[in-house]
């Protein structure tokens, strides 16, 4: 055999692969359990007007899918997730349970405009476990050919290669991260030795008012901690990928594993993202074959070659997830979830030059709510403009009146004591001074985007730029001798623009405009409207 084959087909890991399988489908339950929630079920006020088919249901097209449906996929997780964990037709059950997962965690995101990685990692695990003999051990399979009297199955270089693929997704969740942060460095370690952990805390938290963990409130005062703490990072994320090349070097691939546990908690003590659903899968990184069985495995037959169907899985898999986990935005474009990126904070929110503390600005959402039976408090306007961010870069009118009207029927349900009337969506600057001022961002409203009013109303001025035309579209809102002003770079300082209105167009032909990325904003009567905004790509 090849030296790939070699690897993959290798000799042992019958018990091994029993305790990945407990492993994994506890994952899947912890998932499953986490994932019963009104978003993945369907039940909040807008989930099916924002409906969107999110990987495997690209194959139903564009309608939502039928409660009935739904419900069918709870009942065949859990019993299939069940079965896979005591191994009863474990082959099938695993099978069963990685398909409604993967439809029930797709359907979660079905609402939103991209995912988030929470699921990813446990259903990829599952996924490279599909087809793998894991109950031959360790499972009622096992226990039922034990009662009837029939030979213990131990198939020779039948094992190893589920176990390795599930290691190589697994660990290839951190080492997609740590590559993402290394690119968009330019592939130097810019990442970390800059204020760019710093940034990322202050928009995690302080753009929403959020209290801070005491760890990473320790880490953002001083330069030396956070710098540390990013180099510290990008080194677990790193070191759970060496584990691929440490099959024969048991100690040191648990010393991986631990990489891969300390991972976990430190994303839940600094940036409050807790996935303890994800420690289960920490049983890869141990040869529990020399841990707890003596026997030797038995030996292949002299021409023994490695099937062909596990040959085609095993290459088919790991070029996919290598292209989905490292090329950038490619996940979102092919829409395979679970297969995905995993940036994890890769964005480096610092300014050139990077050896220098700077101020750092970033755009954000901020609600404008309007209640009747009681004032709003901090907590209210925290699950407003934490829950539903991101909304400030929706440039279509349409799909903006959607996920506002979305909003307040949520603000109205979740906070109905409250007399929820209206909600305005503001594009905020968030500006945070530079080291050594105290870590904090200051909040500049600079142009209400949209807004549903107390009876029902939709208003907004999003418009398009095309070329140097600029064009409005009001909806609901008059307009009356506007006045024409653009941010850029970020910054929250408006620059007058003097161009020819005419038929609801401004001419910017002759108009000297500059800067990456650009906000173009008119005022009427007092108010700041959003029209369009432009950027360009910028890899960093």
């Amino acid at each position: 055999m090849s030296r790939w084959q070699r690897y993959w087909f290798s000799d042992g890991g019958r018990t091994a692969l029993a305790i990945v399988r407990i492993a994994i489908a506890a994952a899947v339950l912890l998932t499953l359990a986490r994932l019963d929630n009104p978003v993945s079920t369907g039940d909040l006020p807008g989930s099916r007007t924002l409906y969107r088919p999110v990987g495997i249901w690209m194959l139903l097209g564009e309608a939502p899918p039928a409660d009935m449906l739904v419900k069918a996929l709870w009942v065949a997780a859990w019993a299939g997730t069940l079965a896979m964990l005591l191994g009863l037709v474990t082959r099938t059950a695993t099978a069963v349970s990685c398909i409604a997962t993967i439809a029930l965690a797709a359907l979660s995101f079905s609402s939103s405009r991209s995912w988030s990685h929470q699921y990813n990692v446990v259903l990829l695990a599952q996924i490279a476990m599909l087809g793998a003999r894991a109950g031959d051990v360790l499972s009622i399979d096992w226990l039922i050919r034990r009662l009837r009297g029939l030979p213990s199955i131990n198939v020779p270089r039948g094992y190893q290669w589920s176990l390795r693929l599930v290691q190589f997704a697994v660990a290839l969740m951190f080492a997609s991260a740590f590559w993402h942060k290394f690119i968009h460095g330019h592939f130097t370690l810019r990442w970390a030795l800059s204020d760019n952990l710093r940034h990322h805390l202050l928009v995690k938290y302080d753009l929403a008012d959020l209290p801070r963990p005491p760890l990473a409130d320790w880490l953002i005062d001083h330069p030396w901690r956070y710098r540390t703490a990013a180099m510290l990072n990008l080194i677990s994320q790193a070191a759970p990928f060496a584990a691929v090349f440490l099959m024969k070097r048991p100690v040191w691939r648990a010393i991986c594993g631990a990489f891969f546990i300390l991972e976990i908690l430190a994303l839940g003590l600094v940036v409050d993202l807790w996935n303890l659903h994800w420690l289960p899968l920490a049983a890869v990184f141990i040869d529990w074959d020399r841990l707890l069985t003596r026997a030797a495995p038995p030996a292949a037959p002299p021409d023994w070659k490695p099937p062909r169907g596990p040959r085609i899985f095993i290459i088919a898999f790991i070029i996919y997830d290598v292209i989905t986990a490292l090329t950038p935005t490619v996940d979102r474009k092919l829409n395979t979830y679970p297969f995905s990126g995993f940036p994890m904070f890769a964005t480096i929110r610092a300014r050139p030059p990077y050896d220098q503390h700077l101020a750092y600005d970033v755009p954000g959402d901020s609600y404008e709510v309007a209640t009747i039976d009681r004032p709003m408090d901090t907590p209210t306007q925290q699950w407003f403009d934490h829950q539903n961010r991101g909304m400030h870069a929706v440039r279509n009118p349409d799909e903006l009146q959607r996920r506002l009207s979305a909003v307040l029927a949520q603000g109205k349900k979740r906070y109905w004591d409250y007399g929820v009337q209206s909600v305005r969506l503001w594009l905020t600057i968030y500006e945070a001074p530079p080291y050594p001022q105290r870590a904090h961002v200051e909040r500049h409203r600079i142009a209400v985007v949209g807004e549903i009013t107390p009876d029902g109303t939709f208003r907004t001025m999003l418009g398009k730029l095309a070329g140097t035309t600029l064009m409005i579209a009001p909806r609901n809102v008059t307009i009356a001798e506007p006045k024409l002003v653009y941010y850029k770079d970020d910054v929250p300082t408006p620059i007058p623009l003097d161009a020819p209105f005419t038929d609801n167009r401004f001419d910017l032909s002759h108009a000297r405009i500059d800067g990456n990325p650009q906000y173009f904003v008119v005022i009427v009567d007092g108010t700041q409207w959003l029209v369009a905004s432009r950027s360009r790509w910028v890899w960093n």
